[in-house]
């Protein structure tokens, strides 16, 4: 199996996409909204395997940057039963790779995620605050 990183969204198969996002449980995403947040994104990473004529979607993520100083890094994803594996930590690295700023920021709150980030080097930051419009998380057919 090889696998290859595509940095742009051309051929993209968003049902694939939305599959993924369900297989590892991160819920609130679906639609064609999940379409134009990659597509809006500054970098974006997806990561398939290839083989046999065959390619399948196996990870991917996105990030938004000002490209100077400050980026943050959304919806980082693995197939299940390929994590483990090295996948997810070579695409992150290719990912911050290319971001040429200070501070990447992320949000997990799953504990074993919070290990796999630690691993790469990101680190608690206390004075992080957010704002939730629930409303706002599905288009409004409640789709995405």
């Amino acid at each position: 199996m090889d696998l290859i990183n595509q940095y742009h969204c051309d051929g993209i198969e968003w049902a694939e996409v939305e599959a993924l996002f369900r297989a590892t449980g991160l819920d609130g995403r679906a639609g064609d909204k999940i379409r134009r947040s990659f597509e809006n994104s500054s970098l974006v990473c997806f990561v398939f395997a290839q083989g046999d004529g065959d390619r399948r979607l196996v990870g991917m993520c996105r990030a938004i940057t000002d490209w100077e100083y400050h980026a943050v890094i959304y919806d980082v994803a693995v197939q299940p039963e390929l994590q483990s594996q090295g996948i997810g930590s070579a695409m992150l690295r290719e990912v911050l790779a290319k971001l040429p700023v200070w501070r990447v920021m992320l949000v997990s709150d799953d504990e074993d995620a919070q290990r796999f980030y630690r691993r790469l080097g990101f680190a608690a930051y206390a004075n992080v605050m957010a704002r939730f419009d629930w409303d706002r998380l599905y288009d409004e057919n409640g789709q995405g």
